[in-house]
Formats: C-alpha cells, structure tokens, sequence
C-alpha cells in the first residue's frame, strides 16, 4: 500500500510518500530529515493525537469548560471519548488543569480542564 503524508513535526512541511505493507514500513521517500521519517513511522504503527473538547459546566460563569488529555491518546479512541464528553458534567468553580475525568474507557484517558471557570454566587 502507499500513503501520503505532510509532515507536522517542523517548519519543513515535508510531503512524505511511504510504501507499507500491514504495519511494516517497506519505503519512505521524501522526508527532509529524521523526524520526518518518526513521525511516518508512527502514524503507520500506532497514531497518535490528544484529544480537545468541552464539558458542561454547572453553577459557573461559563456552561462550558474546555478540556484536553494530557498525553496523546490512540487516535483510535478521539470518537469514543468525543461521545463520553456529552454526557459529562462539572460543578463550578474549575482550575485549570483540574483532572475532569479519570480513566476513560478503561484506557488511563484522562481529561484536564484547559480554563478557569468560576462558581456563579446567587
């Protein structure tokens, strides 16, 4: 099989072509230096992303806190976790960096809050 990729690991951009077969790596043409080559290698074998999104928030001065996972995840599971954040629910306030949820599908997916969010005093 061949695939082409553009590179996001450096300024370089490099439009890389490989030629695989399963997840072994038979040809890899065009990449301007090692981590071009790394960076092909792994989204052959195992690709990476960290997730973003949002969960509602109640009492606070936003209905919504945005969130992240910490490390990249198995690009695999964005979908799965995408659907897990509709039916999440924090309690205002929230701190940046708060764990919001732990261990999602029995992964270790975490997710952290990516801004602060105030109680709402009534």
């Amino acid at each position: 099989m061949e695939r082409k990729f553009v590179c996001i690991i450096c300024p370089n951009s490099c439009q890389i072509k490989v030629e695989y077969e399963n997840k072994t790596i038979k040809k890899i043409i065009g990449a301007q230096c090692p981590k071009g080559e790394a960076f092909v290698k792994n989204e052959i074998a195992n690709p990476l992303r960290v997730f973003v999104g949002s969960v509602k928030v109640t009492n606070g001065n936003f209905k919504l806190v945005s969130v992240k996972t910490p490390i990249p995840i198995p690009k695999k599971y964005l979908k799965h976790i995408g659907k897990l954040t509709h039916s999440l629910e924090v309690e205002a306030p929230v701190a940046i960096g708060q764990t919001i949820a732990l261990n999602l599908l029995n992964e270790k997916i975490d997710l952290v809050a990516t801004r602060k969010v105030n109680k709402i005093i009534n």
